[in-house]
């Protein structure tokens, strides 16, 4: 049920690079290396519904037109404010299946297992879970600086995937449609346990406290919550980093600055693909990851974008690939028809390209009213679209951000995706349990000494708490 790295693992990875690769049409020389394959003939969406979509974002996010919080979103924290870290971090890939797990799609093949990674103390410690933000897998470049430093502290260190990531989705989600808080939260907090109680012996545990950052925040929140009702792993702490008040109101931003800067159709899009693309096969050539993350993509733009509209669209495209596989991995399995036909799912030898052509200019209100409500409405009793936009909102947990003085958070004042409104609900909802910071974009101050000084002293229960 259980393994640690290996290279049949390795070349698993490797194919979820390619397949990932082609969905973004970022890397053709990976594409080309697969061989030339003919297009996939597009299925036609199906006809427009009654379902109306998430409606536009209120008011502009704090730091959508600060060209500090781009700079920073995209560049990250400066080599001279990193905080220090261990010269080496033990870290083994953990892949299991999980026992509910639904059939899973051929083109899918190397996500049957859900892959993990883990750092062992060798003595008794808590044990930090870290969750990955929106689409992104359980080793990304920030995972990998929190990694550093809470192993550096003492902690054992478990990361996981974002339950938006498709290797997530395919192993370990109940349902195959990503982006409810509260059932995504459920999937998370079971494979956890599936992974905690499958750790080797050796590895002792003295408590165990939940992170997170952006969407990860948020989802880290909603599994201590589910765990103070079930009290199956008994979690201390919780804290989110940068995580977004309403989810759907957040990506709803990120749409709005892809129109923006980057604009729609397709020469809009490879204009600026073709800006990139030479960085990027240069990066993917020099490293030996193979996941494309959110630092794969803006480390591209940081070498060769240099205007405030290029890092908007830099970071714009960042997520919108992530809503590109999640977009076709939830109307896969929701079997909603919409670029995928449920009767002829695509093989192994199919190209992508054209269901990536397709779907990259599609925002994420599409997915809401054509996989994401279809799907949920008609298995959420009583439901309304309007009620699927607030049950994805942290108010669901409000009550036990605000009581709980085990929750904490960490912002950006300039966080592209909040507005003010929503950082203050953060700061009411939380008290002091929030440490808000004057800079820093959208996680660009993450592995910050600061940042990670605040961090620890927030696990270790020494932040300062003023009673209300």
């Amino acid at each position: 049920m259980i393994s640690g790295d290996s290279s049949s693992g390795r070349e698993s990875r490797i194919q979820n690079h390619l397949v990932r690769a082609a969905f973004a049409a970022l890397l053709l020389a990976a594409t080309l290396a697969r061989g030339a394959q003919p297009a996939a003939e597009a299925v036609a969406p199906p006809p427009s519904t009654e379902i109306i979509a998430p409606p536009p974002a209120p008011g502009a996010a704090t730091g959508l037109a600060d060209s500090a919080a781009l700079r920073a979103t995209v560049f990250g924290t400066p080599p001279k404010d990193l905080a220090p870290m261990p010269d080496s971090v033990p870290l083994t890939e953990i892949n299991i299946a999980m026992p509910w797990a639904q059939p899973v799609p051929n083109v899918f093949w190397f996500d049957r297992k859900l892959r993990v990674w883990f750092s062992a103390q060798d003595k008794p410690a808590p044990l930090a879970i870290v969750i990955s933000g929106t689409g992104s897998d359980g080793n990304t470049s920030k995972l990998s600086a929190l990694r550093g430093a809470l192993y550096g502290a003492g902690y054992h260190v478990l990361t996981m995937p974002s339950p938006t990531f498709p290797g997530f989705i395919v192993s370990s989600s109940s349902t195959g449609v990503a982006g409810d808080l509260t059932q995504d939260g459920h999937d998370l907090y079971a494979a956890m346990q599936q992974v905690v109680a499958h750790l080797p012996r050796k590895v002792r545990i003295t408590e165990i406290d939940v992170l997170g950052y952006s969407l990860g925040g948020a989802n880290a929140a909603v599994v201590k919550a589910i765990d103070a009702k079930e009290g199956k792993l008994k979690i201390h702490r919780a804290i989110m980093i940068d995580p977004p008040v309403s989810l759907f109101a957040s990506i709803g931003r990120l749409d709005k600055l892809f129109t923006i800067s980057v604009g729609t159709g397709d020469g809009a899009i490879d204009a600026l693909y073709r800006k990139l693309y030479a960085e990027l096969a240069n990066l993917y050539r020099a490293s030996d990851r193979v996941q494309i993350d959110e630092n794969f993509i803006l480390a591209a733009a940081a070498s060769v974008l240099k205007t405030h509209q290029e890092f908007s669209a830099a970071i714009a495209l960042s997520f919108r690939i992530d809503l590109v596989n999640m977009f076709f991995t939830g109307d896969m399995y929701a079997r909603t028809g919409v670029v995928v036909d449920p009767k002829q799912p695509p093989k192994l030898s199919d190209s992508l390209e054209e269901t990536q052509r397709i779907l990259r200019n599609q925002p994420f209100s599409e997915y809401f009213t054509k996989v994401f409500a279809p799907y949920y409405l008609q298995h959420k009793p009583n439901s309304t679209a309007a009620s699927l936009i607030a049950d994805n909102r942290l108010d669901i947990i409000g009550d036990a951000l605000h009581n709980d003085g085990d929750y904490y958070g960490q912002s950006n004042s300039d966080d592209l995706i909040l507005n003010a409104r929503e950082l203050k609900w953060l700061q009411d909802t939380l008290g002091s349990r929030i440490a808000v910071y004057d800079h820093g974009g959208h996680l660009g101050n993450v592995g910050s000494r600061q940042q990670v000084a605040d961090m620890l002293d927030m696990l270790a229960g020494r932040w300062p708490v003023v009673a209300k």
